[in-house]
């Protein structure tokens, strides 16, 4: 069967909700929705997802993408079809650095002109679909994006729908859609960092038929050493359990490794299953963990009490309405 270019298909709206998850889109591998179903009913019941805890350098964008393409290939002689990289890897976190703004568009607009061009190449020839952090131009600001690039081409770009703190209000501008990505078969949600505390686009992701979720992470908090990675892991692993095991979903979850800028970061990946437990992780600086994904797990999950997305009624939700004194 021919294949066509990449085509957003929205195929159901949640709702009356109002905001980017009423407007999520799902992206087929085919320009008719229909034929999804089919290629997907044709793939392996399993597949492979590499995490990578990956050091940037700030500013140094081609270095880090040339260890991105050295990430991939370790990843792909390991069986994976997958790869998740950090938030914001590729130009390194500029928003902690000590960069002015004129230095940083510059160091954007370098990284802009290159990344796509060379993930393409990569992932054709690899194949292999990947999601790589990057920081893109947004008018007079920014923007702290995920590209997902696949065998067969650019898929999307995940713009971070939730922004922590003043910093990052300063620095960039929020996200306004949320793509739902299908790509060699298995369908997927992203988000970054932060968005880990916003339930919602799990859900959503989940009732777009997500096998599984992919988190880049820049957090840098909590000091340095094991206790910083213990700090993060802890406040990871009070979300992560619950998102799957509601959503019948696979979490993967990278953070960047080592000082870069004014910031350090623990470096280390974390995987939990469709029923909540950790399965994989990797705790010791720039490292990556290469994990199976179930098509059987996750119909395993989706068969138990604890499976809600299919029993949702968003419909009801958003007509909520206060009531009483």
């Amino acid at each position: 069967m021919a294949t066509s270019p990449v085509a957003e298909v929205a195929d159901r709206r949640l709702g009356d909700a109002n905001g980017p998850i009423a407007g999520a889109r799902r992206i087929y591998l085919y320009t008719d929705p229909r034929v999804f179903f089919t290629f997907v009913n044709m793939t392996d019941e399993t597949t492979r997802v590499a995490a990578v805890a990956m050091h940037s350098d700030m500013g140094a964008w081609a270095a880090n993408l040339a260890a991105v393409e050295n990430w991939c290939r370790r990843a792909r002689e390991r069986g994976a079809e997958f790869a998740l990289f950090p938030e914001e890897c590729i130009t390194g976190s500029l928003n902690k650095s000590d960069l002015d703004l004129a230095a940083a568009r510059e160091i954007v607009r370098a990284a802009e002109a290159e990344t796509r061009f060379r993930l393409e190449a990569l992932c054709r020839e690899l194949e292999m679909t990947v999601v790589v952090g990057t920081i893109e131009s947004a008018g007079d600001r920014f923007a702290n994006s995920a590209l997902v690039v696949g065998p067969t081409g650019y898929l999307a770009t995940y713009t971070k729908l939730h922004l922590p703190n003043a910093d990052e209000k300063a620095w960039f501008v929020a996200g306004e859609r949320f793509p739902v990505v299908t790509s060699q078969g298995w369908t997927f949600g992203v988000g970054i960092c932060y968005d880990l505390r916003f339930p919602e686009i799990f859900r959503t992701a989940a009732q777009h038929g997500a096998d599984f979720f992919l988190l880049p992470v820049g957090g840098s908090g909590g000091g340095s050493g094991p206790g910083q990675v213990q700090y993060h892991k802890q406040l990871a692993m009070q979300l992560m359990p619950a998102r799957a095991v509601d959503n019948a979903l696979y979490i993967f979850y990278a953070n960047q490794a080592g000082a870069s800028g004014n910031a350090h970061f623990p470096g280390f990946t974390l995987v939990v299953d469709p029923q909540g437990a950790l399965v994989d992780e990797y705790l010791a600086g720039e490292g990556m963990t290469v994990t199976e994904v179930s098509r059987a797990a996750i119909a395993r999950a989706r068969r138990s009490g604890c499976y809600t997305a299919a029993e949702t009624r968003p419909e009801i939700y958003a007509g909520a309405r206060r009531v009483g004194g």
